[in-house]
């Protein structure tokens, strides 16, 4: 007997730690050794086989681990824009965040920071942090309270800093908060430059805000559809020493598996330095449809009023992009647009009429950190005035002299 319970323990002892290290190890799960869960197994219950997609992450209300979770990353792009209106005339009406007409500039030198979220398995948090110098850095900063990041950088010839995003994420299974400022949902075109098709703007991109500082939920009904609500300080502001306050919603609903609506609303009150009060409304509704793998449409309505001290401001319009993937590394596109400025403080065009667009371009993908974007673009306008062909002298845009407009550029990105 004294011989046989040691023996009888040791075996004991060596099945069970050769279980759990069956339950704990991490295993490879391309290796052939590592057993699948099986179909009736919750990835996230604790008996579940440790090469779930979860990655052993166990318990509802822990903190999933940190390994792996932060990623750090960022672009440069520069490029060059410039029309058939002569010399010193600028590309205007808002095209690029610079109109400056044949100078090579830096649009955006970016930087971001992030942990990503992941609540398939119950609590988890995240955050992102995006910083941006360039000509396209006065754009993203908080200027509409004139706080924190307006006017970092900024000099005479267009470029400044921004710290675009600033935000933490708290989540559980399909309830998400996102906390801080952060990019707003607004629109289908980006800021971000390395997001875009096109290496211009369209004018409907113009009048939606480029960030939002608050609160937002987003709540997965289903899997084909999410509803959002949340509270901000207005918009493009940050600190709020004016006590702005404003309504931030929208939804997004999967009709099909190619086609996907998405709608958000931003309306409330802006305040501005000397405590003159905005009103404002903005929606956006956008129709994306991949009908092939390789072909991609996208429908946007924009709609913006402002009442304010100044006056009355209001615009629409109707974009369209027309995509379709020669390659996996080139990618052709067509955008058409038009927009309805009915005139009040010139908050985009400073020209009453409708305004057309037509540009037509392509992204090259070289390799995964290089991609140029060449574009050409025509402009037409139907009103009493003459939006384009406006000359720049001494930093002040004059008046322009034409109803149409030919224009182009190219754009090379360096992403790392």
């Amino acid at each position: 007997m004294k011989k046989i319970l040691p023996l009888g323990l040791a075996l004991l002892l060596w099945n069970t730690s050769a279980a759990i290290g069956q339950i704990f190890s991490v295993c490879d799960p391309c290796e052939p050794a590592c057993a699948p869960c099986e179909a009736a197994c919750d990835p996230c219950e604790p008996i579940c086989d440790p090469c779930d997609p979860c990655g052993g992450y166990k318990g509802h209300f822990e903190l999933r681990p940190l390994k792996s979770a932060f990623s750090f990353g960022g672009w440069v792009e520069s490029g060059i824009y410039t029309n058939g209106n002569g010399g010193g005339s600028d590309n205007g009406p808002m095209h690029t965040a610079s109109n400056r007409r044949t100078d090579l500039l830096m649009n955006q030198l970016y930087f971001f920071g992030k942990k990503e979220m992941n609540t398939r398995c119950g609590f988890d948090w995240g955050a992102r942090a995006d910083l941006v110098y360039g000509v396209d850095g006065p754009g993203m900063q908080s200027w509409g309270d004139e706080s924190f990041d307006n006017g970092w950088g900024t000099n005479r010839h267009g470029y400044g800093m921004a710290a675009y995003q600033l935000y933490g994420t708290l989540g559980y299974k399909d309830l998400s908060v996102r906390i801080g400022k952060f990019i707003t949902p607004i629109g289908w075109e980006a800021s971000a430059s390395k997001d875009n098709i096109f290496y211009s703007h369209s004018y409907c991109y113009w009048i939606e805000p480029a960030t939002h500082t608050g609160v937002l939920a987003t709540y997965d009904i289903t899997d084909r559809f999410a509803i959002n609500a949340g509270w901000t300080s207005g918009m493009d502001s940050f600190e709020n020493p004016n006590d702005s306050t404003a309504l931030l919603t929208g939804f997004t609903y999967a009709l099909t598996d190619k086609a996907t609506v998405y709608y958000w609303l931003n309306q409330g009150q802006q305040y501005d330095g000397e405590g003159a009060r905005d009103n404002y409304f903005v929606q956006s509704l956008c129709f994306e449809w991949l009908p092939t793998d390789r072909f991609t449409y996208v429908l946007q309505y924009n709609l913006r009023n402002d009442n304010t001290g100044q006056g009355q401001y209001s615009s629409y319009g109707i974009n369209n992009h027309f995509l379709y993937a020669l390659t996996d590394a080139v990618t052709t596109g067509m955008r058409v647009e038009w927009l309805r400025d009915n005139g009040g403080f010139g908050y985009v065009t400073e020209t009453p009429g409708d305004y057309w667009n037509l540009t037509l371009g392509l992204r090259w993908d070289i390799n995964k950190n290089l991609s140029i974007r060449p574009e050409v673009r025509y402009d037409w306008y139907q009103g009493a005035g003459t939006p384009f062909g406006g000359h720049v002298e001494g930093g002040e845009r004059t008046d322009g002299t034409r109803k149409d407009q030919v224009s182009g550029g190219l754009g090379m990105l360096v992403s790392f």
